[in-house]
């Protein structure tokens, strides 16, 4: 038996009868809007049931405001992958990443804090979105979309749910001691001292590494961990030679080892 996989975005758009005759084929579009909030709102409803009762409806706000991002960038020629954009690929996995990375939220930190999960909602967004978008274009697109979302969050003002620095990671709390929590780094000071500290103590253990932690660079390394933290986590990390790809990287695995 032999199963072969399509895909409508690239290659040969043509396949020869000879070959198409020995298979039944099969195509799966992407499902409706209603049946995507159905079971996304069900898994999502579950991790909420042991939260305080403010966060009842919220999560049919975070699908409902997921659901029109995606679907706004989904059907945008804008966000068609060219040449130059070739990875561009945005689809159901997308949609998937938010919903799983927001599910990181823990009943105790946030338990009276429904700002903190619309918090959360947008940077997930901007990780699974925006570190992608490559022309400034497709970013003013995109934070269209995006405030639009925000709307199911009518209760919190747009400058408090983007307020900076919007950055969730989980070692800050294992640095100070407590158990991995996914929270919002409360000042970019406060990161870079976690960050120097764990710098020091791989340059002790490891081998000498000589980085100069500015704020991109620390931001840099959030994002890795948050990738290398999911499961099967992975990523293209692109720069020119000497960015600092590779240094990032392993200081990375090292403070979450």
């Amino acid at each position: 038996m032999f199963l072969g996989c399509l895909n409508p975005k690239s290659g040969s758009f043509v396949i020869d009868l000879r070959l198409s005759r020995h298979f039944t084929l099969v195509a799966l579009g992407t499902p409706e809007k209603e049946i995507l909030n159905t079971i996304y709102l069900q898994v999502f409803s579950n991790h909420l049931k042991n939260f305080d009762n403010s966060f009842n409806n919220y999560a049919k706000k975070v699908v409902d405001a997921t659901s029109l991002l995606f679907n706004g960038i989904a059907l945008s020629a804008q966000f068609m992958p060219t040449a130059k954009k070739f990875h561009y690929q945005f689809n159901l996995r997308d949609f998937t990443k938010i919903i799983q990375n927001v599910m990181q939220i823990d009943a105790s930190p946030y338990a009276k804090n429904t700002l903190g999960l619309a918090r959360m909602w947008v940077h997930e967004c901007h990780r699974v979105y925006l570190d992608r978008l490559i022309v400034p274009e497709d970013v003013t697109k995109y934070m269209e979309f995006l405030a639009n979302g925000m709307k199911e969050f009518s209760e919190h003002k747009p400058d408090a749910i983007l307020a900076e620095p919007l950055i969730f990671t989980n070692f800050i709390s294992v640095a100070k001691g407590h158990e991995p929590a996914y929270l919002n780094v409360k000042d970019e000071a406060e990161l870079k001292s976690v960050l120097e500290q764990k710098l020091e103590e791989y340059n002790d253990q490891i081998a000498s590494m000589d980085l100069v932690l500015f704020s991109i660079a620390c931001q840099h390394i959030t994002r890795i961990a948050r990738i290398i933290d999911q499961p099967c986590g992975n990523a293209l990390l692109v720069g020119v030679g000497g960015s600092g790809k590779q240094s990032l990287s392993k200081l990375t695995a090292f403070i979450l080892q």
